[in-house]
């Protein structure tokens, strides 16, 4: 008897973790204020286009990218590598 609780106890926790939850805020108060958006974003080539050369050495746009930096994901800015 007492397994058998634990089993559906157990079941019924599981079952309503990945029940999807929603949040509806009060239905009262004012509207909401204009608000800001924020968007993170690369230039696309920073002044000498996709490549250029240097020195003898041919440099190449790599554009930026989200990563992962200690578990948190991070974004890499674009940038201009040595290409033979």
């Amino acid at each position: 008897m007492k397994k058998s609780f634990v089993i559906l106890l157990s079941a019924i926790l599981c079952l309503s973790a990945c029940a999807p939850a929603y949040y509806y805020g009060p239905a009262y108060g004012p509207a909401p204020a204009a608000g800001y958006v924020v968007a993170v974003g690369d230039q696309p080539y920073y002044t000498h286009g996709p490549y250029y050369a240097y020195g003898g050495a041919r440099y190449v746009w790599v554009a930026g990218h989200w990563s992962r930096h200690h578990g948190r994901r991070v974004w890499i800015h674009g940038r201009y590598i040595v290409r033979g």
